[in-house]
């Protein structure tokens, strides 16, 4: 009951965010250096742009090193929600069974739907997303933080219309519907109330070249990471990896 409370008030915030990403009025990124940055969204922003359509929404997101904190601590006006994104995403018209980039981690208590990832469902392969596919961090982690629906066969996949029961794991969800692709803008959202961080998210963002060490600057060095998917320290470890490989 929780978990269909938690995505039937999700509907509308899934139009108020693709209003304002579609449209460029997102919250605050990190500072631009090339790359693919990782950013943030939330009701504070969306609603000061005008993209909530007179609703008045709560909740902030501010990034961090290697990702965002996500707060919905202060309820507020039709409701609080924050979360991030990448402005392009390799995995937008993949069939969901090339999908092997999928994952974020997580500090805070997680709720039926926060934080959770929230992807765009493309029945037909025409380019429009048609509902969304739900994966929950309180349904999907693997006990120390990490939600890896790819990876980890105990994640339970969800979808707008879908089985209440959801599917037992991303192998299931996608035997069950071979045909169906990615939609537009894959993302990380919290929209119950609560205190979150969440890093290392891989929504199928650019991974660096080692070619490009100047990417790592300005804080580039957050949203980028090494062939195998880990993650940076810092800026110097990521200038490191792209002179040496290690």
């Amino acid at each position: 009951m929780e978990l269909a409370k938690s995505l039937t008030r999700s509907l509308g915030i899934l139009a108020v965010f693709s209003a304002a990403v579609l449209f460029g009025n997102s919250g605050p990124a990190a500072a631009s250096s090339g790359t693919n940055q990782l950013l943030c969204f939330d009701g504070t922003t969306d609603t000061a742009n005008g993209d909530t359509g007179g609703a008045v929404y709560g909740g902030v997101c501010t990034r961090i090193a290697n990702g965002a904190t996500l707060n919905n601590s202060v309820p507020v006006g039709s409701g609080d929600y924050s979360g991030v994104y990448y402005k392009t995403s390799s995995l937008s018209g993949k069939l969901l069974g090339d999908v092997t980039q999928l994952s974020f981690s997580y500090t805070g208590i997680p709720t039926a739907g926060s934080p959770r990832i929230s992807l765009p469902i493309d029945v037909t392969g025409d380019g429009t997303t048609d509902f969304y596919a739900f994966i929950g961090a309180f349904y999907c982690n693997d006990g120390a933080g990490l939600v890896d629906p790819i990876h980890d066969s105990t994640c339970t996949i969800f979808y707008t219309g879908g089985p209440v029961s959801g599917y037992p794991n991303w192998a299931a969800f996608v035997a069950a519907h071979p045909t169906w692709h990615v939609g537009a803008i894959p993302f990380v959202i919290a929209d119950d109330a609560g205190f979150w961080t969440v890093s290392n998210v891989h929504l199928g963002e650019k991974v660096s070249e080692r070619t490009n060490k100047d990417d790592c600057k300005k804080g580039g060095w957050m949203d980028l990471a090494r062939a195998d998917g880990s993650s940076f320290k810092n800026q110097g470890d990521c200038i490191q990896y792209m002179n040496t490989g290690k």
